[in-house]
């Protein structure tokens, strides 16, 4: 019995070619930084795939990274075909994705939480006597 589907497995690869697209063939700006992707969703019948990025750094950094996947789709559709060998090719969209940076967030909040503890609690072991 198969564990994946051949859209799970499709998506891992397209995720992994389109990151090193991105990283050796895409000469644009404004894809500078830090950006990942966080999961691709490839349709049943494999002819849309939904690659969710997540861009580290302001909002102006994230909808020119957005806007410069979004117009380069075409290139690295055409890049996707050279690299991998599938008889149709998904038409590839981006997301945006603010997963990681919410992660992080949360991660800072229960931080700020667990040292406001321990400092109430060497507060009140310092008020008894012993």
């Amino acid at each position: 019995m198969r564990r994946f589907s051949r859209a799970d497995r499709l998506s891992e690869e397209i995720i992994k070619y389109v990151a090193t697209i991105i990283r050796d063939d895409m000469r644009d700006p404004r894809l500078e930084g830090m950006i990942s992707f966080t999961r691709a969703e490839v349709s049943k019948d494999l002819k849309y795939a939904t690659l969710h990025v997540s861009v580290f750094g302001d909002e102006k950094k994230k909808n020119d990274a957005f806007t410069a996947l979004s117009r380069g789709a075409g290139f690295i559709r055409g890049r996707l075909a050279e690299k991998m060998r599938v008889r149709v090719l998904p038409e590839i969209r981006f997301k945006l994705d603010d997963s990681i940076e919410h992660g992080a967030k949360i991660a800072k909040l229960l931080k700020k939480a667990e040292e406001d503890y321990d400092n109430n609690n060497e507060d009140e072991n310092e008020n008894i006597p012993e």
